[in-house]
């Protein structure tokens, strides 16, 4: 049985998804917002709930789970720095799905993804 079991698939194969969902959180964690189709914006947003839960307590395993998903030193220690800190009392519901609309040119949806609380960043 497959109850509560989540998954979106894209076309291009298990590798290049997985590629692909770093990149966006990657992306997102970095400027803190991100335009994107509503497909993607979902799979995003579940990724970076985990990883945001993960950055909430600073210990070395939740370190070793980001750094073998992330890679990026700076931006890991930016996660528990800043947002970690700025999230800790809330339970979930970190990031925030808004529906732009459809594209003229093939017609998917578009969703904007965003904070769903105030996380202090500087660019």
């Amino acid at each position: 049985m497959r109850h509560r079991v989540k998954k979106i698939k894209f076309k291009q194969g298990k590798d290049a998804t997985k590629m692909m969902v770093i990149k966006l959180v990657v992306n997102f964690l970095k400027k803190g917002e991100m335009i994107t189709t509503l497909k993607r914006a979902k799979i995003a947003k579940s990724c970076i709930e985990k990883l945001v839960g993960k950055a909430k307590i600073k210990t070395e395993a939740n370190k070793n789970f980001l750094l073998r998903f992330i890679g990026d030193k700076k931006l890991i220690n930016d996660l528990f720095d800043r947002i970690g800190v700025a999230v800790k009392d809330i339970k979930g519901g970190y990031v925030r799905i808004i529906k732009i609309g459809k594209k003229d040119s093939d017609g998917s949806e578009t969703a904007r993804l965003e904070w769903a609380y105030p996380v202090i960043k500087d660019s």
